[in-house]
């Protein structure tokens, strides 16, 4: 009795083997996967986002596609580029094609501009096989382009027959162009950044500037404010630079404050006077 329930339970494991080994999950490289594995999603051979090659494809479906994905696949014409284009988020990617005896060894992927190659020859006449993976892409979004590198050298009809595609993102419009990721901008300068406060010396100057209202404005001021103030005002009359320029009235009219900054608008200005001195 012993022996027969041994023998029994060999034969259910052998049963639960080729079960697992025919199940929808052998995910590898030539073998048959009939489902996504989780984390996966497939995409059908007519699914929108999928860019063909016009005159190049030929779908199938119905009684000559029972053992493919949804029942429908798309032959690629023999001698043609066949060409496949689409773009996806994500970082996987498998193909999932026929194969047989009278279908290519070299059709091309190109993944960002990086070409690969996979062979949809086989002894027998597969479906829903792994052609081909890249498991290890930066998540983002990628563009993808398949073709026929080397037509079928013994074709009975196509060079290889097309079924779905596995990621683990989504599919996107082939005109999908990424966003660019905003910078923050850099504060602007002011034209004259304010000094730290200084005892009258050397050579400086009174700078009168006179508004187009009217208004006089009166700064004592280093020679090296005043050229700047003169650099700015020619720039800005050239049509370069900025419309404003800052004026640090510096400790001689301070009050109160830390500091205090008088903001020149260029199209305000009517007309200034430079009067130079030495200060001891």
């Amino acid at each position: 009795m012993r022996k027969l329930k041994l023998i029994v339970t060999t034969l259910l494991t052998l049963v639960f083997l080729l079960n697992f080994t025919n199940s929808t999950y052998a995910a590898s490289v030539d073998g048959v996967l009939k489902a996504p594995e989780e984390g996966w999603t497939r995409f059908d051979d007519r699914a929108p986002e999928l860019v063909y090659s016009k005159d190049d494809w030929v779908q199938l479906k119905n009684s000559e596609t029972t053992g493919d994905y949804d029942k429908t696949v798309l032959g690629a014409k023999h001698k043609k580029k066949s060409e496949i284009k689409f773009k996806f988020e994500g970082s996987k990617i498998r193909l999932i094609t026929n194969k047989s005896v009278s279908y290519s060894k070299n059709v091309a992927v190109s993944i960002d501009g990086n070409v690969e190659y996979f062979s949809a020859w086989s002894d027998d006449w597969l479906h829903q096989i792994v052609a081909y993976e890249k498991l290890d892409l930066d998540y983002g979004v990628h563009e993808v382009i398949i073709w026929t590198e080397t037509p079928s050298s013994n074709v009975v009809t196509y060079d290889y027959r097309f079924d779905a595609i596995d990621i683990d993102g989504t599919l996107l419009d082939f005109n999908y162009v990424e966003p660019e990721v905003p910078t923050t901008p850099e504060p602007e300068q002011p034209s004259n950044p304010d000094p730290q406060p200084e005892q009258p010396s050397g050579n400086r100057a009174i700078l009168v500037v006179t508004m187009t209202t009217g208004l006089e404005k009166e700064y004592d001021l280093p020679m090296s404010d005043v050229y700047s103030f003169l650099n700015w005002y020619d720039a800005r009359d050239l049509g370069s630079g900025t419309a404003k320029f800052a004026i640090s009235k510096y400790a001689n009219n301070v009050g109160p404050f830390i500091k205090r900054t008088d903001y020149m608008i260029f199209d305000k200005i009517l007309t200034f006077e430079v009067s130079e001195y030495t200060a001891n």
